[in-house]
């Protein structure tokens, strides 16, 4: 009898303690904000001066000396309320960027921008065509015009 006595008092063990209150993570159902969305805007990398716009951008796909590379972009501006980056949906200007190497006095073949979204853009066809000493203008246009460009140094 110990031996059964001894199960039942194993297992109610494990029962009542099985049966505890669990404590469950908070999981926030709504979806996360975008950083983009919620960064201020103080430290902007990329700026430009006449039009007051920050850029955020990344590599969607790092070019390689045998493939073209694809970059994306976000145009924000600062939130007059708390400085957090609020999409900029560019009506009166066309986003551009040029490859250019200095050194050397010209540029990459053309790439081709594209809006994804309000404020967001991929910039595809990206190829440096030898290593070196780059820039990569982000350029704002108003028909053949530059309106504002702000230069990123880049060692290919």
């Amino acid at each position: 009898m110990s031996g059964r006595f001894g199960r039942f008092i194993l297992l109610f063990f494990f029962g009542v303690v099985g049966c505890a209150q669990p404590k469950y993570e908070r999981v926030d159902p709504a979806p996360r904000s975008d950083p983009a969305q919620t960064q201020n805007l103080s430290n902007c990398a990329v700026t430009f001066q006449e039009l007051e716009y920050c850029l955020l951008w990344a590599w969607e796909k790092l070019p390689t000396s045998s493939e073209q590379g694809v970059l994306i972009f976000k145009v924000v501006r600062p939130s007059l309320l708390d400085g957090s980056a609020i999409p900029v949906d560019l009506e009166s200007v066309i986003p551009n960027v040029v490859l250019w190497m200095p050194s050397m006095g010209h540029g990459s073949t053309p790439t081709k921008t594209v809006r994804v979204d309000t404020g967001s853009f991929r910039t595809s066809d990206v190829f440096f065509i030898m290593p070196g000493q780059w820039e990569i203008k982000f350029q704002f246009k108003s028909g053949d015009e530059v309106v504002d460009e702000s230069i990123v140094p880049l060692s290919i």
